[in-house]
């Protein structure tokens, strides 16, 4: 693509385009989970993926 074809429009795949997840000043990153259909509406039900953040900051680390 010639840069006068870049200028004509908007769209098109550039590097670092499209909103960066953040919480606070930190990046988030993917997560895949596995989970029952009935499971999945439950968590939406819940609050989501905000939910499982929560709930994973208030709990207690495991001892190793």
């Amino acid at each position: 693509m010639t840069e006068e074809e870049a200028q004509k429009g908007w769209g098109g795949v550039r590097p670092g385009q499209g909103r960066k997840p953040l919480v606070g000043d930190k990046p988030l990153i993917g997560v895949t989970l596995k989970m029952s259909e009935e499971q999945r509406a439950k968590l939406q039900r819940l609050g989501g993926a905000q939910w499982v953040r929560d709930r994973i900051d208030k709990a207690k680390s495991p001892k190793e």
